[in-house]
């Protein structure tokens, strides 16, 4: 799993070994069973999450329903940084859609390899603004994109998604109803 953690930060920065071997360092295997979680709202969340393989659903409760806002291939680091950083239960909820292996570390252990390797600064960095990239496309889509458009660019952007998730996450993260979703899926679909 170390292998897989190494070349998913080859994405982001180029780091030395002993860079590595700390980062590796502070992380523990875990795995996750399907429909299992790894927080759940109003949990206090001291951790960060590197899913090597697997996926995983992040979504909040809001009254009856329950919103999607992403979905966590393997190989990525999650965490809820809001909850970590203002030390607040989260308000996220993480669930595993099939079984998943992962490493967990403490957030203040990461911290600590900050100030150590502030190359890893750097990665964090690189990755955070990768993150607000796609937050940022996904909310323009949300503003600027039909719902159909918005199926067709994740269509075209996450073919992952539409061939493993269940339609009622892919219609509540896309913030329509499911029936939505079948009659724009059919209306594709006739026209092909």
């Amino acid at each position: 799993m170390t292998d897989s953690l190494k070349l998913f930060l080859s994405r982001f920065a180029t780091l030395s070994e002993e860079e590595i071997a700390a980062f590796t360092a502070i992380f523990s295997p875990v795995s996750i069973k399907k429909l299992d979680h790894l927080f759940v709202e109003n949990d206090k969340v001291t951790t960060i999450f590197y899913i090597n393989d697997g996926l995983m659903r992040g979504y909040y409760n809001n009254g009856n329903n329950e919103i999607t806002t992403n979905f966590y291939f393997g190989p990525t680091i999650m965490t809820d940084l809001i909850a970590v950083r203002e030390h607040k239960p989260t308000q996220m909820n993480v669930q595993a859609l099939k079984d998943s292996n992962c490493m967990v570390a403490e957030f203040s252990d990461l911290d600590n390899l900050v100030d150590q390797y502030p190359n890893l600064e750097y990665l964090f960095f690189r990755f955070l603004e990768h993150l607000y990239l796609f937050g940022v496309m996904r909310q323009h889509s949300f503003i600027f994109d039909s719902p159909q458009e918005r199926y067709i660019k994740l269509f075209g952007e996450r073919p992952k998604v539409i061939a493993e998730i269940p339609q009622r996450y892919i219609s509540s993260y896309l913030g329509i109803k499911p029936e939505t979703l079948s009659r724009i899926k059919n209306r594709i679909f006739k026209n092909l």
